[in-house]
């Protein structure tokens, strides 16, 4: 089970959707123009519809139209791609506009590409999930083992469909796995995902004789990381974080964020500078204090550093000690709580950024008082520390309404393991897609 199989999922639905824009423009045409229609009309529109479309699929990326189960809520599809479409034909008019070397303003021919792609897409996506629950596409499973974990992944899979499998039967500690293998030829099962700490004196030989079988023979927390998109903190040992945290297998990558970390905030700096006068007068009008404030946090390796924040709070709010910021928390001032809702408050970590005590994607950095904390109370919170904290991350987009305290932490550290483990440039695109949404949206703190 390879992380790559959710992307050639989101890649044959980007593809699909790409090759219903175009039709979708040509049927417009030909609906518009009539008999009058021909390849000149078509390539005048061609262009500009082309880097239209590149900003919709983007778009539909940062709307989430392309994450695995997403089917399963009717009404959040219905709505989701609703809005996403309609910000994509505003999208695509301001662009027209903006742009007068296109030659053209096709409001009408616009909105009619749009009606048509969307009927496309809804029966098209419709497809897709009758599809992915057929029971005959389904990849049947046979688990071995049992406890929470395994019962949650069987619960996931069987709400879920979509995500493409069926559990045909589940072995535990009670049953004898001398016919294992029997069990498997009869439900004719394309994976057996077992528990560590299922029959440790004879799982092995039991799994050694399946081989031959040309099976999917996967551990569980490599399954559940595969079905959840985070690591199962509650079953995995020492001898995990040695077999897949191997940190000078990313160092090529870590060469290529860095690049991209200098020249993206060297870039969003240059951006954000006319806006940081007005920003630092409204701080100031509302309430005493300085406009800027630095925090130590704690960096890659244990690392400290002094993060930067435009001020959000009263004066002294810490005067008691260091506190974690808690919902509707009466510190906040009323500017504060503004410039917290749209993320304005983190502007000054792109110094951060530039220095190289943070990243753009990573952990979100915790203060040393907490992690002195966490590091008692959470099973392998340090291990959130191999890599450089970040503005934004994989915890922070499938969590972003995750408040301050040992359980949410534990919740986020799982996603945090997952991006440590399979991080590249193709994930930290994904994720800076997705904080579109969870900022417009305000979601989190």
């Amino acid at each position: 089970m390879k992380r790559s199989a959710h992307g050639t999922k989101k890649i044959i639905l980007i593809g699909a959707d790409i090759a219903l824009l175009y039709l979708s423009l040509w049927i417009a045409l030909a609906i518009r123009y009539q008999s009058a229609f021909g390849a000149q009309i078509f390539n005048d529109h061609l262009y500009p519809f082309s880097v239209s479309f590149a900003l919709w699929i983007v778009i539909f990326y940062a709307a989430g139209l392309y994450e695995q189960g997403f089917l399963g809520r009717a009404y959040t599809f219905y709505a989701t791609s609703a809005k996403a479409i309609i910000t994509a034909i505003i999208t695509a008019m301001m662009l027209f506009y903006l742009v007068p070397s296109f030659g053209i303003t096709p409001k009408t021919n616009l909105l009619l590409t749009a009606f048509v792609f969307f009927i496309f897409f809804l029966a098209w996506r419709h497809t897709w999930a009758a599809l992915a629950r057929s029971q005959r596409l389904l990849h049947t499973i046979i688990c071995v083992g049992s406890n929470k974990e395994m019962a949650d992944i069987v619960r996931i899979i069987s709400e879920h469909p979509q995500l493409g499998y069926r559990v045909a039967h589940i072995i535990d500690q009670h049953e004898d796995l001398t016919h294992l293998k029997e069990t498997v030829q009869r439900h004719k099962a394309a994976a057996v995902v077992y528990a560590h700490n299922a029959f440790p004196e004879n799982i092995s030989g039991a799994l050694y004789a399946l081989v031959p079988l040309g099976i999917a023979i996967v551990d569980l927390p490599t399954f559940f990381a595969h079905i959840t998109r985070k690591i199962p903190v509650s079953i995995i040992g020492q001898a995990w974080f040695l077999e897949n945290l191997i940190e000078r297998e990313k160092n090529v990558f870590e060469i290529q964020k860095r690049f991209i970390d200098v020249a993206g905030s060297l870039i969003c700096l240059a951006i954000s500078l006319p806006f940081l006068p007005f920003i630092a007068a409204a701080i100031r009008a509302d309430s005493k204090g300085p406009i800027l404030y630095t925090q130590k946090r704690v960096g890659k390796n244990g690392s400290i550093f002094k993060l930067l924040k435009f001020r959000t709070m009263i004066e002294g709010a810490e005067a008691g000690g260091a506190k974690w910021t808690a919902m509707k928390d009466a510190r906040i001032t009323r500017v504060g709580k503004w410039i917290r809702r749209v993320r304005i408050d983190e502007l000054p970590q792109l110094w951060n950024v530039l220095l190289g005590d943070m990243s753009f994607i990573g952990p979100r950095p915790e203060r040393p008082e907490f992690v002195e904390k966490l590091e008692k109370e959470v099973p392998h919170y340090h291990m959130r520390l191999l890599v450089k904290p970040g503005l934004t991350g994989w915890a922070q987009v499938h969590e972003p309404q995750g408040g301050a305290s040992v359980k949410d932490t534990l919740e986020k550290l799982q996603y945090d393991l997952y991006y440590i483990k399979y991080r590249d440039l193709i994930m930290d695109l994904d994720i800076i897609l997705k904080t579109i949404p969870v900022i417009l949206g305000r979601k989190g703190h």
